[in-house]
C-alpha cells in the first residue's frame, strides 16, 4: 500500500516530480505558520513569542546539520563521493547541531522547561536531516517525487500530532515530543519502503574521506549558517527591543515570506541534476538558459505572490491568528517583495554549487551580515515592526546583487578556463 502510493505511476513521473516537490515544500514553509497558530490561539500571544524564538534556533542550525550539502550531493554526477561518505558526514554534523542547541540553552540560561523544548525541536531537526541525506540520492536515481511526498507525508502528520497535543496539553514538552515521535515513525516507515527499490545503496559508515568532503562543502555550510541568521536577524532584534506580543505580530506579517520560498525553489531542485551535467560537459548555452529560465520563473510567481498579499494577506492573516492587521498591507507587500529577493539569492546559491564555485557564497551572505550589523536594530528602533522587514529587504538585496555579479563571473570564468574543443562541438570530421 505504502509503495504503491510513494511511487505512483511511472507514466505521469515528471508531473509527479514537480507536483510533489511543490507539495512538500509548502508543506515545510507553511508549518512555522501552523504551529504558531497552534500556539498562540490555545496558549496565548506570550506563549507564541517564546514558541516562536524556541523553534527557530534548531530552525537556524539545521544548517549546520544538513551542511547545506543537498544540491552539492545531487549535482555529483560523476560520483567523486558515495552515499555512504554522505550519509557519514551527516550523522557528524546532526550531532554537532544538537550540542550547539544546547550550548546555546546554556549560555542564555534557558529554564529546564525551555531547554527540554529547545532539544526536543532540536530532535525533530535532526530526524529532517538525516532524512534529506537519503532523499538527495533518491533525486540522484530519478525518484523525488517519492522523497518529495514522503517530506509531505512526514511533516503534515507530525505538524496535526502536534497541534493536537498542545491543545489538549497546553504543554509545549508534550506536543514537541509528539512531533518529533510521529515524524520518526513517518520518516522510518517510507524511507524503508522506498530504499526497496535501491537495493545497491550501501549503507554503513565512511570515515576516510569525511574530512575533505566536509572541508569542500564549508562554504556551503557558512553560507546557510549566515543565511539563516539574515533571515532571523529581525526576530532577534525585536526580541531585544520590543518583547513577545511584537515578536508574535511581526512573526504573523513574517510568515508569508516563506510561501515564495516553498513555491519557487521546488522549480529549480528537479533541475539540479541536468544542469550540474551541462556543466561537467560545459555545455554553456545550455546551461545558461535554464538558469535565466529558471530566475524569470521565479520572478513571475513572486509578482502573483506580492498582488495577492497586497490585497487579501493581512484581512486572512488577521481573521487565522485573530490580529488586528488593518495598518499593514503596504508593509506585507513589502515584507514579500524581499522574500521574492531572498528566493532568487538562493536560487543564485544553488547555481553556484552546481558550478562548484561554492566559495563564491560565502562572499554574498558574508557582505549580507556587515551590513545586518548596522541596519537592523537601527531601523528596528525607529520604525517597529515594519523596520525589522526594512532591514530584511536592505540585506536581501546586499546578498542578490553581491550573489549575481559572482554568478556571472563564475561563469564567464569557468567557461575561459575549460573551453570546449572542436570535436566537443562537433566540428571534427
Amino acid at each position: 500500500m505504502l509503495h504503491r502510493i510513494l511511487f505512483g505511476n511511472k507514466e505521469n513521473l515528471t508531473r509527479r516530480i514537480y507536483f510533489w516537490n511543490l507539495c512538500a515544500g509548502l508543506a515545510v514553509s507553511f508549518q512555522s505558520a501552523v504551529l504558531l497558530l497552534a500556539v498562540k490561539r490555545a496558549g496565548g500571544d506570550f506563549a507564541g513569542g517564546v514558541f516562536v524564538i524556541l523553534y527557530t534556533v534548531p530552525q537556524m542550525l539545521y544548517a549546520l546539520s544538513t551542511y547545506s550539502m543537498r544540491e552539492f550531493q545531487v549535482s555529483d554526477v560523476k560520483g567523486e563521493y558515495q552515499f555512504r561518505d554522505y550519509y557519514t558526514s551527516r550523522l557528524v554534523t546532526s550531532a554537532l547541531m544538537l550540542l550547539a542547541c544546547l550550548g546555546y540553552g546554556i549560555v542564555r540560561g534557558l529554564t529546564p522547561y525551555r531547554m527540554t523544548v529547545l532539544l526536543l525541536l532540536a530532535a525533530y531537526r535532526v530526524t529532517e536531516s538525516i532524512e534529506d541525506v537519503y532523499h538527495g540520492e533518491f533525486q540522484k536515481r530519478g525518484r523525488l517525487d517519492a522523497a518529495a511526498l514522503s517530506v509531505t507525508l512526514r511533516v503534515s502528520i507530525s505538524t496535526v500530532v502536534f497541534c493536537i497535543v498542545y491543545g489538549l496539553s497546553k504543554d509545549l514538552i508534550s506536543a514537541s515530543a509528539g512531533m518529533t515521535a510521529s515524524a520518526l515513525l513517518i520518516f522510518l516507515a517510507c524511507n524503508r519502503t522506498i530504499l526497496g527499490q535501491f537495493a545497491d545503496v550501501r549503507r554503513g559508515l565512511a570515515a576516510n574521506r569525511l574530512i575533505r568532503l566536509l572541508f569542500v562543502c564549508f562554504p556551503l555550510f557558512l553560507g546557510a549558517i549566515l543565511y539563516n541568521y539574515l533571515v532571523n536577524a529581525p526576530k532577534y532584534s525585536i526580541d531585544r527591543i520590543l518583547g513577545e506580543e511584537a515578536q508574535t505580530v511581526f512573526n504573523i506579517l513574517f510568515l508569508p515570506v516563506f510561501v515564495t520560498n516553498a513555491v519557487c525553489l521546488p522549480i529549480a531542485k528537479p533541475m539540479v541534476k541536468q544542469m550540474g551535467v551541462w556543466w561537467n560537459e560545459r555545455k554553456a548555452g545550455d546551461f545558461v538558459k535554464a538558469a535565466v529560465r529558471q530566475g524569470l520563473i521565479i520572478l513571475g510567481i513572486n509578482l502573483v505572490i506580492i498582488g495577492g498579499g497586497y490585497l487579501l494577506g493581512c484581512p486572512v492573516l488577521g481573521w487565522v491568528y485573530g490580529a488586528d492587521l488593518s495598518e499593514y498591507p503596504v508593509t506585507l507587500a513589502a515584507f514579500l517583495c524581499f522574500g521574492g529577493i531572498a528566493a532568487l539569492a538562493a536560487y543564485l546559491a544553488i547555481i553556484l554549487t552546481i558550478m562548484r564555485k561554492q566559495w563564491l557564497i560565502i562572499a554574498g551572505y558574508l557582505t549580507g551580515y556587515i551590513v545586518s550589523l548596522f541596519v537592523t536594530d537601527s531601523l528596528v528602533r525607529s520604525h517597529g515592526i515594519p523596520g525589522a522587514g526594512y532591514a530584511y529587504g536592505v540585506i536581501m538585496a546586499v546578498v542578490f546583487v553581491t550573489l549575481l555579479c559572482a554568478t556571472i563571473g563564475g561563469i564567464v570564468w569557468g567557461m575561459k578556463q575549460n573551453p570546449r574543443t572542436e570535436e566537443e562541438h562537433g566540428l571534427s570530421e
